[in-house]
């Protein structure tokens, strides 16, 4: 996230909060830690509603390839569709449509803000090649600070599919269709979650 213009860190978002960053630092750790690319791939994306009665992002678990490690996440179901055509290169489908990311990388990945957040707050990535990088991608292939409203949404996604991952990892990947009752700095609030969102064969 670092080549070009210097970006902001998580913490200079309006609205957005020391105990919020840590516990998204925190739930990011622990997702790394529970290797959900183990039980999970672009087969099974997640349709995901947060607060559960709000309109829903569709989320995809990286990693099973064993090249970048996350979870994407995209506005529209259209969105989704798209990232499963074969017929369209990669270089021209990051132009069409922007998405949400959390991926895991080395420390350098980092807003040097985030990272100094990070030292300043004693806040401790899982491994050293995993410190947790939020984004947004541009459509001229940049990566950019999320806005408050994607921060604040990725962690009830991101506590929601912890607390699935479970039952996943015991007995492998079966349709679900739940609402979970998730921690928040806010308190406890209902996530909706649904997978597979779509038939990634039937696109």
């Amino acid at each position: 996230m670092r080549k070009g213009a210097i970006i902001p860190g998580l913490l200079s978002v309006s609205g957005v909060t020391v105990p919020l960053v840590e516990h998204l630092y925190r739930l990011a750790a622990d997702f790394y830690r529970a290797m959900p690319w183990r039980c999970l791939d672009d087969r099974h994306p997640f349709e995901i509603r947060y607060p559960a009665g709000s309109r829903p992002r569709y989320a995809v678990v990286m990693g099973n390839g064993g090249q970048v490690y996350g979870l994407a996440v995209y506005d529209k179901l259209d969105d989704l569709r798209l990232m499963f055509r074969e017929d369209i290169p990669p270089e021209q489908m990051v132009t069409m449509t922007s998405w949400m990311a959390l991926f895991f990388e080395e420390a350098q990945a980092m807003t040097f803000d985030d990272l100094d957040a990070m030292e300043k707050y004693g806040w401790q990535a899982a491994t050293e090649y995993a410190y947790p990088v939020f984004g947004r991608t541009t459509l001229d292939g940049k990566i950019v600070q999320p806005p408050k409203a994607d921060i604040f949404w990725m962690e009830g996604a991101l506590a929601a599919v912890l607390d699935y991952l479970p039952e996943c990892k015991r007995h492998g990947f079966t349709p679900v269709e739940t609402t979970l009752s998730v921690k928040t700095i806010g308190g406890e609030v209902e996530v909706y979650l649904r997978a597979p969102a779509i038939d990634k064969y039937a696109v």
